[in-house]
Parts: structure tokens; sequence; C-alpha cells
């Protein structure tokens, strides 16, 4: 299934984590950064790993480091758990299963409201037309 946008925005901010190696620490680490000391997951190339969780805190790392002229490289992971099963699956659309959740409760809530049968006995009512008022008599006139 096809993707929405909203979908690849909620992937984006919700399941990608960018990771950043480097073997020697900059001056300075902006705020929000996680730094760990790199394990396998570098092949010992790098001794050091910044996690970083958005777009702000990225580009205001790699200008650090570019500032302070340190060779890194990045990498994007994903996030496991129940966040990234769930906006995380290629082939169901998030944002789809909540509309199709949204639309079922919406037919679900009008059925039992009790509109369907309001509506239904308006419609199926006899209509009164002005000329056929019943005829006064005149033992009815006399009180």
């Amino acid at each position: 299934m096809q993707q929405t946008a909203i979908d690849r925005w909620l992937r984006k901010e919700f399941v990608y984590i960018s990771k950043v190696y480097c073997n020697t620490l900059p001056p300075r680490i902006p705020s929000g950064i996680v730094l760990d000391e790199a394990g396998e997951d570098s092949a010992g190339r790098y001794r050091y790993c910044f996690t970083v969780r958005n777009d702000r805190e990225m580009s205001e790392l790699t200008a650090s480091l570019e500032v302070a002229n340190i060779t890194y490289t990045s990498r994007v992971s994903e996030r496991g758990g129940t966040v990234g099963k769930l906006f995380n699956h290629p082939e169901r659309s998030f944002t789809l299963q909540v509309a199709w959740l949204a639309f079922i409760l919406f037919i679900i809530l009008i059925s039992f409201s009790g509109l369907p049968q309001r509506f239904w006995s308006y419609l199926s009512a006899e209509e009164e037309t002005p000329g056929k008022q019943p005829k006064v008599t005149a033992a009815q006139r006399i009180p």
C-alpha cells in the first residue's frame, strides 16, 4: 500500500534515528545529543557515537564537527518497539488505517444513535394536504 505524506513524516519523526560516528570529540556538543562509545556497530573504525533525533540537532552537530575539521560519518537506523511497528510497516499505511477506523466508528455511532429510524419515520410519514380538512356538520356546531 502506498504511504501518505503523513506516514512519511511520522516515520521520519518517530522511527528514524541518525547516528554520527567520529574518532575525536568536538569542542562543543549541542544539547539534546547523546554521546556513547561506539561499539561493534561501527566495525571498530570509530571511537564515539552521537545519537541524533531530529534534523536541527543533526545540522548543529555536523556544523560543529566541520568547524573543528573532524572527519565523521552518519548512518540512519530505526527504533524498535511499538512505535517502530506501528509507523514503519511497509505494506500498511498508518494514516489510512486510522481513517478507516474513524469512518467505521462514525457509521456505528450513527446507527446506534437512532438517527436512521427517525429519518425513515420522517420520510415515510403521510402528508396532510390543506384541501382535505374534515367538514364540520351542523350537529357538531351546536353546543
